[in-house]
């Protein structure tokens, strides 16, 4: 059990409270923190590990009380990462139990099968894709045995057919083991049926405490106007959600129609060397395409994005207008494409919000900077340092310093990543804009949602190869490629089947 009484939390420098005096009961089960990005989830999740005010300086009043060891998931995993090999990051967590040296190989080699990470002991930690990294992140954590389990957004980073295996791993485990879970989740679809209590926050306190099965049917539009998070299907099933409901209209996705436009870009054979592989990749890209890079993890996504930004070394052919990109100076090169990274922390210059957007739009006018920064709702933060910002609005920082500067290739990794659903939104306008402006925009996801809502094209890898190029709904028709990639069609593809199958079934009178 947990008890929370009368939490407030500030963290230093800002004048605002992140937490407003939040009492919570938490009892054994599953508990999710659910609210928009910033509301205060990921901050009252370290509060409940214990590691406010301590670890993590702020502001604290209030208490916090737990029965039990706790392990915690961050948001980010490579923030609790301490060694260099994933075989020495799990016997780390054994070490601090004291396990004997002789019983740690079975053990760490049972815990990497447990995750879906089935991989030599001294692979670097630094070769591993993101949603890899999330694997190892909570194999580490199970290897500590808690009896509280704290997960921060556990599915971010992880391809769609790995969401549902992971989801249904930790809580067979929680079964087996009587865990309490604590869980932050956008993509609820995967996670709901799990949940015995949605604690809803909103700017920092807690609006509602409620079972889930009666919180969407109940709450449903009006979660869904404030842009929090809600399910496209629980509690219904596929073929028995309401056709005039709200979510059967979220399932609703209109045609996209693909502008053809002049040749952009073209690489022939482009590979990479190990731990990066990427292997004679070879396609064209036009101005004005939305390309979609689909994939389990650890396919090459980040890495072709990588090889395609010049961040890594490589052999084969590389043209940009029909000129080789080694002629290209790089001041010249970054003057046409932009790069938005995995990890938004990685492209951050400058000491405050404001001026990361004052530097990368300097051409804009005060007017336009001030829109972008209300548009992606990062008014707020506009002094504190973008290292301080939650990752959410991270991932929108580091999107915005990218847009409106006419590049004629964008280049993006999990740009959604941590967003609620109507961040998602208009990040996802944003970039319609950059396309209709004209932009060439390559993105790497695992939200199928997106790819059947925006996308032209689909580029599906699998170990460093490009296995399909085609048109989303050539992708979603392709039942052998999608299971052996770990992709899933998107509900609202599976949803129009359903319909469209019942109406067929209607007798003609």
């Amino acid at each position: 059990m947990i008890t929370v009484d009368d939490l407030s939390i500030r963290y230093p420098g800002q004048m605002k409270s992140v937490l407003n005096h939040v009492s919570l009961t938490i009892e054994q089960g599953t508990t999710l923190l659910l609210g928009r990005s910033g509301s205060g989830k990921t901050t009252l999740l370290h509060a409940l590990a214990g590691l406010t005010p301590e670890t993590i300086e702020v502001e604290q009043t209030g208490t916090v009380t737990r029965s039990g060891s706790v392990g915690i998931l961050f948001q980010n995993p490579e923030e609790q990462f301490c060694m260099e090999t994933i075989g020495r990051e799990i016997a780390f967590s054994l070490e601090n139990r004291s396990i004997p040296h002789v019983e740690m190989d079975e053990r760490i080699e049972r815990l990497l099968a447990l995750v879906g990470l089935p991989l030599p002991f001294s692979t670097p930690i630094a070769s591993l894709s993101g949603g890899m990294k999330q694997r190892l992140a909570l194999a580490a954590v199970l290897a500590l045995e808690p009896t509280i389990l704290l997960l921060d957004e556990p599915t971010a980073q992880i391809d769609p057919i790995g969401q549902h295996e992971l989801m249904a791993l930790i809580f067979r485990i929680q079964k087996e083991h009587d865990l309490t879970i604590v869980l932050i989740e956008h993509q609820l679809d995967v996670c709901l049926s799990y949940v015995d209590q949605v604690v809803l926050l909103e700017d920092g306190s807690i609006t509602a405490t409620a079972d889930p099965r009666d919180l969407f049917p109940q709450d449903y539009k009006e979660l869904q106007t404030k842009g929090i998070a809600v399910p496209s299907l629980y509690p219904y099933t596929l073929e028995t959600l309401p056709i005039d409901g709200p979510q059967a209209a979220r399932l609703h996705v209109p045609s996209t129609v693909a502008t053809a436009g002049r040749s952009l870009l073209h690489v022939a054979a482009l590979s990479t060397k190990a731990p990066y592989p990427l292997t004679d990749a070879t396609f064209s890209l036009q101005t004005g395409e939305w390309v979609m890079l689909l994939g389990a993890n650890g396919s090459g996504k980040s890495t072709l994005l990588a090889t395609l930004g010049r961040l890594l070394p490589n052999r084969g052919t590389y043209q940009l207008q029909g000129r080789p990109v080694h002629r290209y100076s790089r001041r010249r090169f970054y003057e046409h494409v932009g790069y938005v990274f995995q990890q938004p922390d990685l492209q951050f210059l400058k000491l405050t919000v404001e001026a990361e957007i004052d530097w990368s739009h300097r051409a804009a006018t005060n007017v336009k900077r001030a829109a972008l920064l209300e548009r992606l709702e990062l008014t707020s933060v506009k002094q504190q340092s973008p290292l301080a910002l939650s990752t959410g609005q991270q991932r929108r920082l580091s999107v915005a310093t990218m847009l409106g500067q006419t590049k004629d290739l964008l280049l993006l990794d999990e740009p959604t990543f941590g967003q609620d659903g109507l961040t998602t939104r208009r990040l996802m306008e944003q970039l319609q804009m950059e396309q209709q402006n004209g932009t060439t925009l390559v993105m790497a996801t695992h939200d199928m949602e997106l790819v059947a809502r925006y996308a032209d094209r689909v580029l599906v890898m699998e170990q460093g190869r490009i296995t399909f190029d085609g048109r989303p709904s050539e992708l979603f028709a392709d039942v052998p490629l999608l299971e052996r990639c770990q992709l899933q069609r998107p509900l609202s593809y599976q949803f129009q089947e359903v319909k469209r199958d019942a109406n067929e079934r209607v007798p003609v009178r």
